[in-house]
């Protein structure tokens, strides 16, 4: 259904086309008045030119109709005989509106074929110049300016849109940096200050005798789980602030998973993680969007599954990860009002990493999550992982 917006965008468009087929259409009739001394137009050549002109109406939404129509009229006015002259106007329109809307390589093969057929008729047809390269000169000439003209117009209108684009995306980049910068601010001065203060109550307990070894090893998560998130962000807002912070390796590696997994046990949840395979042949970006997935996965656990226990299990193919996070928790559907945008966070990251994945209750209770994320170029996939990916999925 066309929305009123839409309609009223239309109407202007439509009756500019109709207004510019009736102008073209009154200034060839005007200037075919006297075109020759000796032959006076009649009614039957200003009905030819109104039908003529009329074919450029719809030269917006189908040049094809246009150019052909207009192709068409020039060629019967000619053949009966009217006067020459300003009738050539119209189909050269035609050809610029054509040569503005299509691609370049579409209209060189139709310029070449309205070359052959417009010479053709101009020296076989109506034989008033017999001399073939005499019409050929012509027509190219003719052909040539209307649709050079189209191609200079629609290079200018890209080169502008093209530019409106770099000006808009300059003023995102700008966003982002200015986004980033709030965001480490804010963010890291909190992590900092979380950090801080975890260290200095875990110095104080430490020294007290008699302080419960749970307290000592929360304290100890905290400061550990903050420091890692602070260098996290500081890495993940690097690249958007141009350079003024320090390169850092992407967030989250392989080989950062057991920690994380360390920590997380810490926090008194009881979590089985096996690494298999060679991490070190998973690309950064793969190994950082796995090393996400484990962490959300286990936030969730830690938040919404009530488990007792986890297992985080990560397979490194040469041309393949497989990560599968289950826990032993309540299950059920995923309620989108209690997990927010975890689970779409980690399926956005894998599909974007050209994966497969998946959050689902387990059969028998808890809850599993399953990502598989090719990195091997595709020629290189067996049969055999092809299908392993799709038992998985």
């Amino acid at each position: 259904m066309t929305t009123p917006t839409t309609s009223r965008a239309k109407v202007p468009a439509l009756v500019f086309d109709i207004g510019l087929a009736v102008l073209l259409g009154l200034i060839t009739s005007g200037s075919t008045v006297g075109a020759t001394p000796d032959h006076h137009p009649g009614a039957l050549a200003f009905v030819l030119i109104g039908i003529t002109a009329a074919f450029l109406a719809v030269r917006r939404h189908w040049p094809e109709v246009a150019l052909a129509g207009s192709l068409a009229g020039l060629y019967v006015y000619l053949y009966l005989g009217l006067p020459e002259g300003p009738i050539y106007l119209l189909p050269a329109v035609a050809v610029f509106f054509y040569a503005f809307a299509r691609p370049l390589k579409t209209l060189l093969v139709v310029l070449a074929g309205l070359f052959v057929v417009n010479t053709s008729f101009q020296t076989f047809v109506l034989g008033e110049i017999p001399d073939l390269w005499v019409n050929a000169s012509i027509t190219f000439v003719w052909l040539g300016i209307a649709a050079a003209g189209g191609r200079i117009v629609r290079e200018a209108r890209h080169s502008r849109s093209r530019e409106r684009e770099a000006e808009r995306e300059r003023y995102r980049a700008d966003e982002r940096v200015e986004m980033a910068r709030e965001i480490h601010d804010v963010v890291g001065h909190s992590l900092a200050v979380v950090s801080m203060n975890a260290g200095v109550a875990l110095h104080v307990l430490e020294k007290r005798p008699g302080t419960p070894p749970e307290v000592v090893e929360n304290l100890q998560a905290i400061r550990d789980a903050s420091t890692r998130a602070l260098k996290d962000l500081r890495a993940t807002l690097a690249p958007l602030r141009q350079g003024r912070q320090p390169e850092l390796r992407p967030t989250g590696a392989i080989a950062d998973i057991p920690s994380l997994v360390e920590a997380v046990r810490t926090g008194g949840l009881d979590v089985e993680c096996t690494v298999t395979g060679e991490p070190e042949l998973v690309p950064t970006n793969i190994a950082a969007t796995a090393y996400r997935v484990v962490q959300e996965s286990l936030t969730n656990v830690i938040r919404h599954a009530e488990a007792a226990k986890a297992t985080v299990r990560i397979d490194c193919d040469p041309r393949w990860i497989r990560i599968l996070v289950e826990d032993d928790g309540r299950g059920g559907p995923i309620d989108p009002d209690r997990i927010g945008q975890g689970v779409t966070g980690m399926m956005e990251r894998v599909v974007t990493s050209g994966g497969v994945f998946s959050a689902a209750p387990k059969r028998g209770g808890g809850f599993a999550v399953k990502a598989d994320m090719p990195y091997a170029p595709q020629h290189e996939v067996t049969a055999r992982s092809m299908a392993t990916l799709e038992e998985r999925a």
